[in-house]
Formats: C-alpha cells, structure tokens, sequence
C-alpha cells in the first residue's frame, strides 16, 4: 500500500539547481544581510548616544523625535524589503512550474534552421507582411544543399508551412524514403513593392528538457535537436 505526500511545502524555486549554487545564494544572501544595519542596530547606536551625551548640551527634544522618525521609516522599509522577497519567491516558484510545463511541446524560435527528426513533419512560420507575391519556398539540408522547393502565388501576414521531409513518396507496396534527421534551413523570398525580399522564417522545436536560472529571464530551453535558447527568446508556445 502506498502513501501520498503533500507537496506544498515544496521549493520549486530550486528545481535544477544545484546544491553548490545554493549554498552560494544562501552564503550571498547572508553576507548582504550581515551588512545592513537592522533595528536592533539603530537602537544600541541610539542608547550609546544618550548614554554618552554631554550633560550641560543634552539632546535636544526635535532631534530625538527626528531620529526616532528615521527609525520608524527604516523599520518600515525593511518590512516592505521583506515583504517584497516574498513576492519574488513566489514568482520564481510560478516561473518554475511554468518552464517545467514546457516538456514536450513546441516552442517557436527566431531562426530558419530547425531539426527535422526523419520522421515527423518540421513546422515553420513564414512572416509575409503586409503582403507579398511570386514568394518561392526552398528547403536545404547543413551542406546548403536544396532538398525541396515550393512556390505560392501569394501570402499576407503569418504563413504556416510544413516539410514532411519525404525524399521518396514511393508506391502501394513500398513505404515513403525520408531524408536523415538533422539541422535544416528553410529560405523564403517573395516579391514585395516590385522588389524581391527575403521573407523572415521561424522554425519550430521541441522542447526537450528545462534547465533553471537564478530568475525567469535565466531559464534555458533544451530543444531537441536544435541546442540551448533562454525562455526569453521563445516567440510562441503551440500545443
């Protein structure tokens, strides 16, 4: 018979960290602590004062409210700081759950290379702009060699487009032959205004694993296939 365990004491802030980098965020952390004097400080510099004042020039009445003022705000300020690494905590813990829910889908990367698994279709984003024509589509594999082309009379905004990666489609009693998996460009120009541009192209990957940084924008995506991108350089998230 098994038992559950409630995760809700769980730090998800550390999922793929470290302990060595732990240890040295907790050994930072205390060090910047160490050097900020707290309440307790301010009142012992206040008591010294009293104690060692000048009796014929005591303090005067408006510097002690003044100073007990200062305190009060700093105390304050501190709860605020306090407060506010709480909210940050919990960002990170939000930012955590949010990347490790990354496994296994697709993410859109700014660049014309993706992987194509030999396979399964490679998905890319063509980007037409207000519109263009005469656009000409050409797929290449890492030695620059063209494998497949395609053209399209026109296309306005988003274009969807997808390379089943068939090298040879085969008949009724024999299976399609694929190209080999690996690192594929997919090129695009088009006519806009009378002038022949090259369209910009996105291409989709699959993210393969997550690693976690010391904040959100730090956390690096592992597709598979393609290499290592910060979370920051993710445009989209299909399903």
């Amino acid at each position: 018979m098994s038992s559950s365990v409630s995760d809700s004491n769980f730090d998800y802030s550390n999922i793929g960290k470290t302990q060595a980098y732990i240890n040295a965020q907790n050994a930072a952390a205390k060090e910047s602590k160490d050097q900020v004097l707290g309440q307790e400080d301010f009142l012992m510099l206040l008591t010294t004062q009293l104690e060692c004042q000048d009796p014929t020039q005591p303090v005067d009445n408006s510097q002690m409210v003044s100073q007990m003022s200062q305190l009060s705000m700093v105390e304050s300020l501190s709860t605020i700081s306090e407060n506010m690494d709480g909210v940050i905590n919990s960002v990170n813990s939000s930012a955590a759950l949010t990347a490790s829910s990354l496994v296994g889908r697709s993410v859109l990367v700014d660049s014309k290379e993706g992987f194509f698994d030999g396979a399964n279709p490679m998905y890319a984003k063509i980007d037409a702009g207000d519109g263009a024509t005469d656009i000409n589509i050409v797929v290449k594999d890492a030695n620059g060699t063209v494998v497949a082309e395609y053209t399209a009379a026109s296309g306005i905004d988003d274009m969807e487009f997808s390379w089943d990666g068939v090298k040879d489609a085969g008949s009724e009693t024999s299976d399609p032959t694929f190209f080999e998996s690996g690192m594929y460009t997919i090129e695009a120009t088009a006519y806009q205004n009378g002038k022949k541009v090259n369209l910009p192209v996105s291409t989709y990957a699959t993210v393969g694993s997550v690693t976690l940084g010391s904040n959100y924008q730090d956390t690096i995506l592992n597709l598979v296939g393609y290499g290592n991108v910060t979370l920051n350089e993710v445009e989209e998230i299909a399903l």
